[in-house]
Parts: structure tokens; C-alpha cells; sequence
């Protein structure tokens, strides 16, 4: 079961699952983050939403395996401790193509933002003796300078429905409901 939940003070929302708690309720969060981590079965999966500088030079066909690789710096993990599957998921998020709307079925974009991409990744991290499983989608806002990326850790040894697109259950729902409101 999940429920909607507004983002960003309400300037952005999707649908998480009921157990996840709002971690800024219990340590704090950066700004530019929102922060769920599921309480249900104490698995440690852990869903982060941040607002990033766009990285203009990066090519939107790089973007999934330099956010991946990026993350995995930020997380002190080497390059020889990571995997990313490789996949064909980099698509215009202003399309009205079957991928688009399979992946985002509320997501809408003003005009001013017609030139936005969306970036998915799936692979494995081994952050200090934990393998995790993340999966990530960055939405790259060019008219805004933003990179928006959604990023779901799921320890390794927690089982999760995966989809034939290598996605789980709870990433995809969050992505098909996931909505800008206001920029």
C-alpha cells in the first residue's frame, strides 16, 4: 500500500509506500533532498529524491553511467565495487511514446522545459560490508539547470519484485506518479 506524498513542500510529488518514514522527521536532511527509508521489515531500503546543478557536459546517453559512477564516489565506493547493467533507458520526458508512459504516466512539463530527458540505471554498489542494489532515474531539467535524481538502495539480501525492465515494483510506481507541480 502507498500513499501520495508531497515533496519539496509540495512543489513536486509521487506515491511511496505507507511504512516509509520521512527520515528529516528523525535526523536532518539537506535541503536539496527528500529522504524515505522503508520501517516496515527494518530493511534499510532507502529512497532519495535531490535537486542537482545540470551538468551540462555530460551527454544525456552518458548521464546513467556518470550519476551511477558519481553516487558511488559520494558513497566511498570504489569503481571496482560497483556494476551498472547496461540498458537503453534515455528518453525524452516530452515524448508521448509507450516508454514515456510507462515510466511517467503524471509527470508533465511546462513548455519552458520541453528539452528534459529522463536517465535510468540499475546496478550494485558494495558500500563497506553491504551490497545494495540501487536503482536510478535522473531527470535532466536543462531550461531549469537541473538534474533531478530519484535513487532507490535496496540491500542486496532483501527480496523485491523486479519487473522484466530490471526495475522494482516500488521504483516504478514511484516513477509513474511522480509529478512537478511547481517550479
Amino acid at each position: 500500500m502507498s500513499e501520495s506524498r508531497e515533496l519539496f513542500g509540495g512543489a513536486m510529488a509521487c506515491r511511496i509506500p505507507s511504512t516509509w518514514r520521512d527520515v528529516s522527521q528523525v535526523r536532518q536532511v539537506p535541503d536539496n533532498q527528500e529522504v524515505y527509508q522503508d520501517c516496515s521489515e527494518e530493511s534499510g531500503a532507502v529512497l532519495v529524491v535531490e535537486i542537482l546543478e545540470h551538468q551540462s557536459d555530460v551527454k544525456n546517453e552518458d548521464a546513467p553511467t556518470f550519476f551511477f559512477a558519481d553516487l558511488a564516489d559520494a558513497n566511498g565506493v570504489s569503481q571496482d565495487d560497483l556494476t551498472i547493467q547496461p540498458n537503453d533507458m534515455v528518453f525524452s520526458v516530452k515524448d508521448e511514446d509507450a516508454t514515456k508512459q510507462r515510466y511517467f504516466q503524471k509527470f508533465s512539463l511546462s513548455t519552458q522545459q520541453s528539452d528534459s530527458h529522463a536517465c535510468i540505471a540499475v546496478g550494485k554498489q558494495q558500500v563497506s560490508e553491504k551490497s545494495l542494489r540501487i536503482e536510478m532515474c535522473v531527470l535532466r531539467l536543462t531550461n531549469v539547470t537541473t538534474d533531478l535524481m530519484i535513487t532507490l538502495s535496496i540491500p542486496d539480501n532483501k527480496q523485491c519484485s523486479v519487473g522484466d525492465d530490471g526495475l522494482s515494483s516500488v521504483f516504478r510506481e514511484l516513477l509513474a506518479t511522480f509529478c512537478v507541480r511547481d517550479w
